[in-house]
């Protein structure tokens, strides 16, 4: 099968993509084999590395961690699925012709979807779930403060929140450019990190009881302002660090507003943890799919042979909504 393969070369500060004719994968007990439609990117597979998921000793390293496709071959312990079935999720090897995922990290594609729109889903969005309703608790009439608003799983938390019945979306970001679409979706207010005092604005905003759940994309620099603007028992949860890992927090603020401070990652979650996370998923966000009332956002797509050109345009940071790769 052909595929985009991590390599390292001589002379290289950092490892580039090559588009290769690799062995086939073979299936195992507990697995689909599927046919990949379309394969999405993201931010972390711009580190081209092992850290988040690499192959077993002695083969080809593939990147690339969500797709969509038919199910072509099924394990001897897999159970509800069958060739043909078409299937979402979050898998290593995703940027090939051919990806093999565990059946329990697999997910049905809505009806209506396209392989598109299903790999456009397939990591963000249980992503932003899992940030926003499951850790923080959200729900109708609740707030919430969008730390990187204009990023993958700042869009889809955004979608998400405004579908639950928010009562008030604040996003934030470094840029203006994406505004109206963000407004479109239905932010009610933008602030630009570095330039509004968030906190205030976040305040005035919420008559002065500030939001009832903060998710943050930006990390350090923002926990500050993240502990000023939540309310009393409200909930901090951080899903990225775009802007650093490390930043001063006020162990009294964090007291006082009796305020949860969740940090959230696939990477140390078991099998069984990571399937019931997709399960809540799909009950909670299945339904605002089928019905229309939350959409992936699609920026653009490229050949497979292209990922290289495709991963420098996320690089740019010029995106609005999800790129994507074609075998």
């Amino acid at each position: 099968m052909k595929a985009i393969v991590i390599v390292s070369q001589e002379g290289q500060t950092r490892p580039t993509l090559e588009y290769q004719t690799v062995p086939d994968p073979q299936v195992q007990p507990n697995e689909l084999l599927v046919a990949v439609k379309a394969a999405g990117i993201n931010r972390i597979d711009l580190q081209r590395s092992t850290a988040h998921g690499g192959p077993a000793a002695g083969k080809p390293m593939i990147a690339g961690l969500e797709m969509a496709g038919d199910v072509v071959a099924v394990g001897s312990e897999v159970s509800g699925f069958k060739v043909g079935d078409r299937v979402l999720g979050m898998t290593t090897g995703a940027y090939a012709e051919l990806a093999t995922i565990d059946y329990r990290f697999a997910t049905p594609i809505p009806t209506s979807f396209s392989y598109d729109q299903a790999a456009a889903v397939a990591t963000i969005y249980p992503t932003a779930h899992n940030a926003l309703v499951t850790n923080g608790h959200f729900g109708a009439d609740k707030s919430v403060l969008i730390q990187g608003v204009a990023s993958a799983v700042g869009i889809a938390t955004l979608q998400i929140a405004k579908a639950l019945g928010a009562k008030k979306i604040i996003g934030t970001g470094r840029a203006t450019r994406n505004v109206d679409n963000l407004i479109g979706l239905g932010l009610d207010r933008f602030l630009v990190n570095g330039t509004d005092d968030v906190a205030s604005e976040v305040t005035a905003l919420t008559r002065g009881q500030g939001v009832d759940v903060v998710v943050d994309m930006v990390g350090g620099p923002a926990i500050s302002d993240n502990l000023a603007s939540v309310a009393l028992g409200g909930y901090i949860v951080n899903v990225g660090w775009v802007g650093g890992t490390t930043g001063e927090i006020d162990l009294d603020t964090l007291a006082r507003k009796r305020v949860s401070l969740v940090g959230v990652s696939f990477r140390t979650r078991t099998v069984q943890q990571k399937a019931e996370l997709f399960t809540q998923f799909r009950r909670d966000v299945y339904p605002l799919f089928e019905s229309g009332a939350v959409l992936p956002i699609i920026q653009t797509t490229y050949p497979l042979a292209e990922a290289l050109v495709a991963q420098d345009a996320m690089a740019r940071d010029e995106h609005f909504g999800k790129i994507l790769l074609h075998p």
